[in-house]
């Protein structure tokens, strides 16, 4: 019998010979879970008087670069990068410049290193050798913290300086120094690490110096303070590093520091220059193998944690932020500092009768005027900060020429203008100790309840009395004593209530119903101060909104009575400046951000529970 024999395409003759000679897992074996395990380095890492232009790592498996360029990290910086090959089981790096004289260098990978079969990463892998005879061996470690919020900030630059009296040393040979306080303003750091996830930074490789630190939210990623979005922490006193043992061989650190002027493609840090501690001979060796008499007397000493504060920066210049029509007959401007000795001056109209009302925000950085018809279309104003001019403004008082943008005005037909209103009973509860209030867009110049009714229950009764509560009279006050479990309605008729331009209300219905006391919880908190000083107590909802808050300056009670149950926090401003508002740090003059504390636990507030808490305040 003759055979036949059919020829194969040659294309899966050259697919089936490459898929047997990948390596990888076989078929039927458990997942590897497994990053590649360094197994060698060539030369050995932490070695001395480096001399050729490449290193080898050698691993336990195949191994592939995954995104190298933007998670490596050289220091000191090089002008040109160098090539790195994944061949089989062995990364080679090679150099493209000549290295510096008795320099110490750092090569971070972050897990760029993975393995071919699962993409495993081998993380925090560094590699770190030095061109001359010396390696440091001190370690300092600490927190980054939000001044707002206290809580851990990720991916925050941590930067060392070096002390010399009062200058700052740029380099090893004591000779290029530069005024404190030019720092870190136009220089960068001789040292430098980034926060992990939680907010820690380490820098090992320190020389035994004292140092001045600062944590920087680098926005332009060039390592200075030249931003006025950027974030930064720094400390009023100088810190120094500890011994805690030597160099680990294998380089597998994690939160290790950088030396100045690095170059960094997004990942953490690593590394030192300039030791007296550990000693290298000649011949290139690790730097383990020889030590100085004076490291191997020294002592592990357990590690002091720095904690940064992260603040941006209060605004130290008066300016405007948005100014003009917020509305019909209203004006509103607001500002980046207290506005309260500014000037406003209208340039294009003069009366001989008071024609606008002025009214300044809690925190004086927002001024609202509320004016009478004036027969000007563009009003000019001149705002003025001492004798220089802050803004020229022309402001157009007609509302609808911004409603024409959105939707074409009806032609031949006359817009009927109503006077504006709000009221705390919106949301539908009142608690017992409230008043039902009233708020008008424009001051009132006349009202007439007359017309108007109360239903109580099932009860009706007419004309609910009302008065006015403000110095602006645009705030109308119901007084009644409100009782548990009942539902309430006011009605005022169309006209009830008329501005000064002679504008007046559409009908007005509140519904609003009260509970029982049983239904809140009452919360009570005697704060323990150890100092007097302005202090400010607020108690926050689960999603840190403002709920309540208090001033006091000394030991004092707090009582705070219809809480909705819910759970609380409680937060403590240290208001130095007795301004009753939390201000942020400026650094141009070394002051910190004022200080806040949370309470240690969040409070449950029961209903028809009267809750005590006791705080001290240090």
């Amino acid at each position: 019998m003759q055979k036949t024999i059919r020829k194969l395409p040659a294309i899966f003759i050259v697919l089936f010979l490459i898929q047997c000679a990948r390596p990888g897992m076989p078929g039927g074996g458990p997942k590897d879970e497994q990053p590649p395990q360094i197994l060698k380095y060539e030369p050995d890492n932490y070695s001395a008087n480096f001399t050729v232009d490449k290193f080898e790592i050698e691993f336990d498996e195949f191994i592939e670069l995954d995104n190298i360029n933007q998670k490596l990290l050289i220091s000191p910086p090089m002008n040109e990068l160098p090539d790195f090959k994944a061949k089989g089981k062995t990364l080679v790096v090679k150099f493209n410049e000549e290295l510096k004289e008795n320099t110490t260098y750092s090569i971070f990978f972050g897990d760029a290193v993975v393995d071919i079969t699962e993409r495993n990463p081998l993380k925090e892998n560094t590699y770190i050798f030095s061109t001359g005879d010396k390696v440091d061996s001190m370690s300092m470690e600490g927190k980054v913290i939000s001044a707002i919020d206290l809580q851990a900030v990720e991916d925050i630059y941590v930067m060392l300086y070096k002390n010399n009296s009062n200058t700052i040393l740029l380099d090893n040979d004591n000779k290029n120094t530069i005024p404190i306080d030019s720092l870190p303003l136009t220089v960068k750091p001789f040292y430098l690490s980034k926060t992990d996830e939680n907010g820690q930074f380490r820098f090992n490789g320190l020389a035994d110096e004292e140092y001045f630190i600062f944590a920087l939210k680098d926005q332009n990623s060039n390592y200075i303070y030249d931003q006025p979005t950027e974030e930064i922490a720094f400390l009023d006193s100088l810190v120094r590093p500890v011994f805690t043992g030597l160099p680990n061989k294998t380089g597998v650190d994690s939160l290790d520091v950088i030396t100045g002027d690095s170059t960094v493609v997004d990942s953490v840090s690593i590394m030192s220059v300039d030791s007296l501690d550990i000693i290298i001979p000649d011949s290139l060796t690790p730097a383990q193998d020889s030590v100085s008499t004076d490291s191997l007397n020294k002592k592990n000493q357990s590690l002091k944690k720095y904690e940064l504060i992260l603040f941006r920066d209060r605004d130290s210049t008066q300016r405007m932020h948005k100014g003009g029509l917020l509305r019909r007959n209203t004006l509103e401007f607001s500002f980046s500092l207290p506005a309260n000795k500014l000037k406003l001056i209208p340039s294009n109209y003069l009366s001989d009768s008071s024609w606008y009302l002025e009214k300044f925000s809690e925190k004086f950085d927002t001024i609202t005027w509320y004016f009478k018809n004036i027969p000007i279309d563009t009003l000019e104003m001149l705002i003025m900060k001492d004798a220089d001019t802050l803004e020229y403004l022309y402001i157009s008082l007609n509302p609808d020429s911004q409603l024409e943008r959105a939707r074409a005005k009806k032609k031949d037909e006359e817009k009927k203008i109503f006077l504006e209103w709000s009221s705390n009973t919106s949301r539908g509860n009142l608690l017992l100790n409230q008043k039902p209030e009233i708020r008008f867009d424009q001051p009132v110049q006349s009202f007439n309840t007359s017309s108007g009714s109360l239903i109580i229950g099932e009860d009706t009764t007419y004309q609910p009395h009302a008065v006015i509560a403000d110095s602006f009279k645009m705030l109308i006050q119901l007084p009644i004593e409100l009782t548990e479990s009942t539902k309430y309605s006011y009605y005022f008729p169309d006209s009830t209530f008329i501005d000064w331009n002679g504008y007046f209300n559409k009908e007005i219905r509140l519904n609003f119903s009260t509970k029982a006391p049983a239904d809140y919880g009452k919360m009570t908190m005697i704060l323990l101060a150890e100092r007097k000083q302005p202090y400010i107590f607020q108690m926050l909802n689960d999603q840190g909104e403002l709920m309540k808050e208090s001033y006091f300056t000394s030991d004092t009670i707090v009582s705070y009575e219809y809480i909705s149950p819910a759970k609380y926090k409680f937060k403590i401003v240290f208001d130095d400046n007795g301004n009753r508002k939390w201000d942020s740090g400026y650094y141009p003059d070394k002051i910190q951000p004022e200080k806040i504390l949370f309470y240690s636990k969040e409070v449950d507030v029961r209903a028809n529970w009267e809750i005590e808490e006791s705080w001290m305040i240090k």
